[in-house]
């Protein structure tokens, strides 16, 4: 796949489609600051002014003596901006009309249509920030939850990078040992300074190992936790799904069966975005539709780490809860016992007595009670589930670096394994040349036009 040709200058609308106060055009390359004097309609010469200045501007109209609109633009002289280039970035009036005129004379004076993500490439090429960050961009932009943006600001400061470009060094540290007895093939390393290595190499490998550990929270962070409600008919499993969304987004109704189809809304618990998934209620059924509607519920609590199991307290038996339950062993499972509206306190404290084991929760969807207590519960099994994040920020969110590490991990215990068997330097110099890769790939300091067209394709345009 070909990449976008760096040279030329290029334009693009840099905030979302649509109606608002401002519109940002970003405009980046040598010829910047010239396309901008053929914007304005006073003399001006941007090449001339300093770096990172306001300037107040009317941009020409189609008609002499007319102007576009009054807007202000902002001057950054490479390399002190975001691509690294000489970069003007022209905040209109948010009308998307008049941001296409400004684009299409931007054009007219010499510049392209930037692609997506471009911006954010050119910043990359020019050694502006490392493949790591420019990917932490994009999770920025696109983050719903707030852990997963905090763990996407910190990549973009470039930790994340250092942390894992310290690693990559020590490793070349060891690799030169390597090569330089590679000249001396009948030399073996003394035995103290044979020990200092596989306890350097053990000490890297406890590292990577965390570092790989870490993107089972992190694909927590991404891609946020999903949580089915689940339970027999007519339990007020929507209801409660209402209940926690504090909106009436199910229909509620007292004839059984009524949820026939999955239903899915997404709200913020301790940072972690949690999908709750209303589902059909489980039963044998002769319905087709309600049929397909409990295939579906089943195929929910497959995918999901965390299961909401709602009964009746009015109805439901404890025999009838605990067999349920049995069989999602495999999993983390709430137990909520509904309509306690109904029940006495008396009623109440023997149920909960008698399934202590489990720790239900007892709520009234219909008035509100105990809807706090389960999104407490589900908040403290978030922190638990993500516990380490807390205390290392190193966290992988990304899949193509997770790969890295795991390839990195597996070349480096290849590297242990030969080395405590004095095999040849050239093999442990080969094997720890391709740990030292796959950490450089995470950083973009071993790349290809593919795999860069393909992550900053998934950009949006402007940025």
């Amino acid at each position: 796949m070909r990449l976008p040709d760096s040279g030329e200058t290029i334009v693009a609308i840099s905030t979302p489609p649509g109606y608002g106060g401002i519109g940002v055009i970003r405009i980046s390359g040598n010829r910047a600051f010239a396309v901008a004097n053929e914007l304005v309609s006073e003399r001006r010469d941007f090449g001339e002014v300093k770096s990172h200045t306001i300037h107040h501007c009317y941009i020409k109209g189609s008609l002499r003596r007319t102007f576009t609109d009054e807007v202000l633009l902002a001057v950054f002289v490479a390399p002190n901006s975001y691509t690294g280039e000489n970069v003007v970035e022209i905040s209109a009036h948010g009308n998307p009309q008049i941001l296409k005129q400004i684009v299409e004379m931007t054009i007219n004076a010499g510049a392209r249509q930037a692609t997506p993500g471009e911006f954010t490439l050119r910043a990359f090429q020019n050694g502006r920030i490392d493949l790591l960050q420019a990917e932490a961009v994009a999770d920025l932009i696109a983050a719903e939850g707030t852990a997963f943006q905090q763990a996407a600001v910190y990549q973009l400061s470039g930790r994340l990078s250092e942390y894992i470009g310290n690693l990559r060094n020590e490793l070349v540290e060891i690799g030169a040992l390597f090569e330089a007895y590679t000249d001396f093939p009948d030399e073996e390393i003394p035995r103290q300074e044979k020990s200092e290595l596989l306890g350097k190499i053990d000490t890297i490998t406890g590292k990577l190992s965390r570092l790989a550990e870490s993107y089972r929270h992190g694909e927590v962070l991404r891609s946020g936790l999903q949580v089915p409600i689940v339970g027999p008919p007519n339990a007020g499993k929507s209801s409660l799904f209402n209940a926690i969304l504090a909106e009436e987004r199910a229909i509620v109704t007292e004839i059984p069966g009524t949820t026939r189809d999955t239903i899915a809304e997404k709200i913020d618990i301790n940072g972690i975005v949690v999908r709750f998934v209303d589902t059909a209620g489980m039963r044998e059924t002769d319905d087709h539709i309600e049929a397909a509607g409990v295939e579906r519920s089943k195929r929910e609590i497959e995918a999901a780490g965390l299961v909401v199991a709602v009964f009746d307290a009015t109805k439901a038996t404890v025999t009838e809860i605990r067999e349920f339950l049995s069989k999602l062993t495999d999993r983390q499972v709430i137990l909520v016992l509904n309509k306690i509206d109904l029940l006495t306190g008396f009623q109440i404290a023997d149920l909960e007595s008698e399934l202590d084991a489990t720790r239900p929760i007892v709520v009234s969807a219909k008035e509100l009670k105990g809807i706090d207590n389960l999104l407490k519960r589900i908040g403290e099994l978030i922190v638990t589930a993500t516990a380490t994040i807390s205390s290392d920020n190193n966290v992988i969110t990304n899949q193509r670096h997770h790969r890295a590490v795991l390839a990195a991990l597996d070349s480096l215990t290849s590297v242990r394994q030969k080395l405590e068997q004095d095999e040849s330097f050239e093999l442990l110099a080969f094997d720890l040349h391709q740990s030292v890769e796959a950490l450089e790939e995470i950083l973009g300091k071993v790349t290809n036009d593919d795999l860069l067209a393909e992550i900053f394709s998934r950009f949006c345009i402007g940025k």
